[in-house]
């Protein structure tokens, strides 16, 4: 229709067309999917050339989406929000419902993991002057390790980055 291709030519005959055209496409999807999920599209590597690096970064692409859709991510819904007008603006109302008071687990919990789990691998790692005093290092750290991760668990919707500005109709 636009006047690229002759009737009956198909776009795999034109290899530098194709090329051009895939890597445009694969730029649109990066660029869309960096401003929705935070970070690049998983599969360009399929429209451009699939490679074993491709497939890894999709699983690290994979890895950051998750973490940011879990515990990063809320804001960016409460601007869609916004932007889209599926939330008002409460003018009555003067305290601001994204201003929420963290508790002192959200940050010490983690890093308290953390240096657990890193201690147990360090242990493991280097060993100490007998097989005891190692298995008695590393059983320390891990459950220390476990044990934090367990209470993560256990208050897993406090860590959750959920979108704040959500009108009280669709909260019942």
């Amino acid at each position: 229709r636009l006047g690229v291709l002759h009737v009956g030519q198909r776009i795999e005959e034109q290899a530098d067309f194709e090329k051009i055209y895939k890597n445009a496409w694969a730029d649109n999807a990066n660029a869309c999917a960096k401003q929705y999920a935070g970070t690049g599209a998983l599969k360009t590597d399929y429209t451009r050339q699939r490679t074993q690096w491709g497939l890894i970064m999709d699983g690290w692409n994979s890895l950051i989406r998750y973490y940011k859709n879990n515990f990063s991510d809320g804001f960016r819904q409460d601007a869609i929000d916004l932007f889209l007008g599926n939330y008002s603006v409460d003018e009555v109302e003067h305290a601001s419902p994204l201003h929420v008071k963290k508790d002192w687990k959200f940050l010490a919990l983690p890093i308290i993991m953390v240096v657990a789990f890193s201690m147990c691998i360090i242990c493991l790692l280097m060993a100490g002057d007998t097989w005891t005093e190692t298995l008695a290092y590393v059983l320390f750290w891990g459950s220390a390790s476990f044990g934090t991760f367990a209470i993560i668990l256990y208050n897993g919707k406090d860590f959750v980055d959920a979108p704040k500005l959500v009108q009280k109709e669709k909260m019942d």
